[in-house]
C-alpha cells in the first residue's frame, strides 16, 4: 500500500480578510488577508486563495476595510519604571547626603500610611561621613534622624548598594539569625522589606499592558530599571500569563551602569534567562542594558573593563543594548564593538546615543556598520517615538522591522510573513495617511498576539459601559 498520495492540509485557526494588510515584506508589501495557525502566520495573500485552509473550526473575521500592520514594538521606554513611578522617593536629583535626608523626610510626611519608607536613585558617591563611624552606621544614623519609627530602605542607582535605618536593621538582623543566613545581600534585604503592595502593582501592570494594546503594541523592551523593580513587574505578568491575560511580549534587560565583575554579572544574566525558559516565549531575558556615562559615574568604565564584560556577555549569547551619553562614551562603545566583533561574536549590538561621530572618528572602525544605531532612550516618555523620526514611513519602520532587530527577533517579528509570529495591530484608518504628529494619538481597533485577539476596542468599550452602569446602580 502506498502512502502520501493525499497530503492533508491543516486548517487555519484564524483568518482576517477584506482588509488592507501592510506586511513589511518587500516581495508582497500589501495583501487583503492573513491566516494564522497556532501562534504563527500560516498564509498572507488573497482570501479567495485560502479555501484549502478553511476548516470547520476556523474563525473568520471580516475586517471591513480596516488596516493591518505588524504588531508594534516599543524599544525606548520603561513600562517597569512607569509602573513604579510615584511609589517611592525619587533620589536621582540629590547631590549630597543631606539632600537624600530631606527627600526622605518629605516622602515620609507625604505618605504617612506607608509602613516602609523606600527610596531609589541616589548616586553611589554620596557616602555619609561621620567621625570614626563606618559608612553603614553613618547612613543609619542619618536616616534615624529623619525617620526613627519606621523601617527605611534606600536603593542606590548601581542596584548593588543600599542604606537602611536602625528600624530596618533590627528586622534584617533578627530575620537573618532566625533563618540562619550567613551573608546578608541587597537582594535579601529587598525581598525581606518589600515596600510595595503587590495587588496594587499588579493592577497597575494590567492598566499599563491594556494601554499599550490600545496603541497596537504587541511587544515591549524594558530599559534602565533596577533588577528588583523588573522582578516585581515580571511576577505580575507571569500571573497574567498563567491567567491567559498577556497582551504583549516582554523583553527584559539587566541594567548596569558601573563595572561589575564579569563572573557575578554572568551568573545574574543566566539566572534570569533560566527563569523565563518555560514561559512560552512571552517573557524574555536575553539582553544586557549597559548605561555608559563615565563623566558622571563615581566608578567609570575603562576600555579594558568594558571589553572584558561585553566579551563574556557575548560568549553566553546575550544581546547588548548600550546607551552612550557623551561623545567619549560613544567612542568607547564603538571600541568595545570592534573588540567583540574581532573575537568573532555576532550578537545583536545596539548603540543608542544622541551624540554624533564625524567621518574622521569612524575611519578606522572596521565593524562600524554592524551595530544597530538608534537615538537615546527616554524611559518616562509617553510614547516610543521622538523628534528623531521625520516621517510616518520611518516611524512604522522603527516600530516594526527596526525594533524587531533591536530585540533580536527579526526572524519572528517585525513583518507579516508565513512562519513568523502572528502579532498584528489593526486600525480603522491607514496610518500612512496620517500626519506624523497624530501618530502617537492613534488607537487600535484590534490587537492580535500570537494568533489570539487580546484587545478588541468594541468589547473593551462595552465592558467599560457595563461597569459604569453597574456602579451607578449600586
Amino acid at each position: 500500500m502506498a502512502f502520501g498520495f493525499f497530503k492533508k492540509v491543516e486548517a487555519a485557526d484564524l483568518i482576517l480578510h477584506n482588509g488592507h494588510v501592510f506586511t513589511q515584506n518587500p516581495e508582497l508589501p500589501w495583501a487583503s488577508a492573513v491566516a494564522c495557525k497556532g501562534e504563527e502566520i500560516m498564509a498572507v495573500g488573497n482570501f479567495d486563495d485560502m479555501d484549502g485552509i478553511i476548516g470547520n473550526d476556523t474563525q473568520i473575521i471580516d475586517l471591513d476595510g480596516k488596516y493591518v500592520f505588524p504588531g508594534f514594538i516599543d524599544i525606548h521606554r520603561s513600562p517597569v519604571l512607569k509602573t513604579f513611578e510615584g511609589r517611592y522617593a525619587d533620589l536621582s536629583e540629590c547631590s549630597c547626603p543631606e539632600d537624600v535626608a530631606e527627600a526622605i523626610r518629605d516622602w515620609a510626611d507625604e505618605n504617612p500610611d506607608n509602613e516602609i519608607i523606600f527610596g531609589y536613585g541616589y548616586r553611589d558617591d554620596l557616602k555619609p561621613e561621620d567621625g570614626e563611624e563606618d559608612e553603614f552606621s553613618a547612613s543609619s544614623r542619618l536616616l534615624d534622624e529623619v525617620c526613627p519609627d519606621k523601617p527605611v530602605l534606600l536603593l542606590c542607582t548601581n542596584c548593588i548598594d543600599c542604606w537602611t535605618n536602625s528600624a530596618a536593621d533590627r528586622i534584617i538582623v533578627d530575620t537573618a539569625e532566625e533563618e540562619c543566613v550567613d551573608t546578608v545581600t541587597v537582594g535579601y534585604v529587598l525581598n525581606l522589606l518589600i515596600p510595595f503592595d503587590f495587588d496594587i502593582i499588579e493592577e497597575t501592570v494590567r492598566t499599563e499592558i491594556s494601554d499599550l494594546a490600545d496603541k497596537g503594541f504587541t511587544s515591549v523592551l524594558n530599559l534602565q530599571s533596577p533588577d528588583y523593580f523588573e522582578s516585581l513587574y515580571q511576577d505580575s505578568i507571569i500571573g497574567l500569563y498563567n491567567e491567559g491575560q498577556m497582551r504583549q511580549r516582554f523583553f527584559g534587560s539587566y541594567f548596569m551602569n558601573r563595572p561589575l565583575l564579569p563572573q557575578g554579572l554572568i551568573h545574574r544574566l543566566m539566572a534570569r534567562r533560566t527563569n523565563c525558559l518555560e514561559l512560552g516565549g512571552m517573557i524574555h531575558a536575553e539582553m544586557l542594558n549597559l548605561y555608559l556615562d563615565n563623566s558622571n559615574s563615581p566608578v567609570p568604565f575603562t576600555q579594558d573593563s568594558l571589553n572584558k564584560i561585553l566579551e563574556d556577555v557575548c560568549d553566553k549569547g546575550f544581546g547588548i543594548f548600550l546607551e552612550a551619553i557623551e561623545k567619549e562614551d560613544l567612542l568607547m562603545a564603538y571600541d568595545a564593538l570592534e573588540h567583540v566583533r574581532s573575537k568573532g561574536y555576532k550578537n545583536m549590538f545596539v548603540i543608542a546615543s544622541d551624540c554624533q561621530l564625524s567621518s574622521e572618528d569612524t575611519t578606522d572602525l572596521i565593524y562600524w556598520e554592524s551595530a544597530f544605531k538608534t537615538w537615546g532612550t527616554n524611559v518616562f516618555s509617553p510614547g516610543s517615538l521622538t523628534g528623531s523620526v521625520t516621517s510616518v514611513e520611518e516611524a512604522i519602520d522603527h516600530l516594526t522591522v527596526d525594533a524587531a532587530a533591536v530585540v533580536g527577533m527579526s526572524d519572528k517579528l517585525g513583518s507579516l510573513e508565513p512562519g513568523k509570529l502572528a502579532d498584528m495591530a489593526i486600525f480603522d484608518e491607514n496610518l500612512f495617511d496620517l500626519d506624523l504628529k497624530l501618530l502617537p494619538r492613534i488607537h487600535a481597533s484590534i490587537t492580535v498576539l500570537g494568533g489570539e485577539i487580546v484587545y478588541d476596542a468594541d468589547v473593551e468599550n462595552d465592558m467599560e459601559m457595563y461597569n459604569l452602569m453597574a456602579s451607578q446602580q449600586l
